[in-house]
């Protein structure tokens, strides 16, 4: 088999449901294509793509944890703050924009990371614990302002979060750069195969010599840093800090990882899953903002999905 032929599986039969999930989406794009003859315009096109950027950065963070069969509920409030922290930094203290996105990646990583011993060493029920921290999160966004957003004028600002590089939006090939790593991260490294193997068997992994909780606590890490650069793009995209913006970071990450065929109970699925389901997501909000459709569906959709992927994962395992 040639490698061609290799990478053509690996893309589309790895999960056993990325085929069907990419068929969908090209099926969404001739219907919405149909309905409105605006959604393959160029520009449309590029906004589309400026949307799944950050679905797609929520989801690979997102996935590293499902594998090991937990969830972080706290995704969204660590990218509202740490684009609070980023607005703070140039509005407030006129520090250079490169400083304000190193303080912004540096709060994802510091609460990914209190998340992650609280859960591998402390062995929090990850659920309750994430919660806490968003809840935790939250209050510090709200008091760091007073619950008042921050216009921010910054050059390298308004150059990532609007610019573009061979025509396309610089957004996305962040998010595309941060995917190709956690490809590679899961399918090429020892890390990578330490974090199916928690997935599969926390306890066997941990009898193996693998340290289960250095492992663990990097995973979340590696989620509170993700949702960092979602925050740090919103503020480039908006020209503002927003202390509520990110409220549904959580429910895409997870929806676009479970669609993806990421199982929520931990050890299967592949990050490819996780490009296609925010491909997904992305078509369908914009489809239903092209054809005038309320945003309130996008909520009853999204939650719908994530439920019949929670069945499905169940029918399998009975089977």
């Amino acid at each position: 088999m040639s490698r061609i032929q290799q990478i053509f599986k690996t893309i589309f039969t790895k999960g056993g449901r990325n085929l069907g999930v990419f068929l969908f989406i090209v099926f969404l794009w001739i219907l919405c294509s149909i309905l409105s003859p605006y959604f393959l315009r160029i520009n449309n096109i590029m906004l589309l793509l400026r949307q799944c950027a950050t679905i797609l950065i929520g989801g690979c963070g997102m996935t590293f944890v499902l594998i090991t069969a937990g969830t972080d509920l706290s995704v969204g409030s660590i990218a509202a703050l740490s684009g609070m922290v980023m607005g703070i930094c140039v509005t407030n203290h006129g520090l250079p924009g490169w400083i304000a996105i190193i303080a912004c990646l540096c709060v994802g990583l510091v609460v990914g990371t209190i998340n992650g011993i609280l859960i591998s060493k402390f062995r929090l029920q990850p659920m309750v614990c994430t919660l806490g921290t968003q809840s935790i999160v939250t209050g510090l966004t709200l008091l760091s302002t007073s619950g008042r957003s921050l216009f921010v004028t910054n050059k390298l600002f308004v150059r990532i979060g609007n610019g573009s590089f061979l025509e396309f939006p610089i957004p996305f090939l962040i998010a595309i750069a941060l995917f190709a790593v956690s490809y590679i991260v899961l399918t090429r490294t020892t890390f990578g195969r330490a974090v199916y193997s928690i997935g599969g068997n926390e306890e066997a992994t941990r009898l193996s010599g693998i340290n289960t909780i250095r492992t663990k606590t990097l995973v979340y890490t590696i989620s509170g840093l993700a949702a960092s650069v979602v925050g740090a793009i919103l503020v480039c995209t908006l020209g503002a800090s927003e202390p509520t913006v990110c409220q549904d970071l959580a429910l895409d990450s997870i929806a676009v990882s479970a669609i993806g065929g990421i199982s929520l109970f931990g050890g299967v699925g592949s990050i490819v899953g996780t490009l296609l389901g925010a491909l997904l997501i992305g078509t369908i909000k914009n489809g239903l903002t092209m054809l005038n459709i309320v945003s309130y569906y996008q909520q009853l959709i999204i939650g719908t999905v994530i439920i019949l992927a929670v069945l499905m994962e169940q029918i399998k395992k009975k089977k």
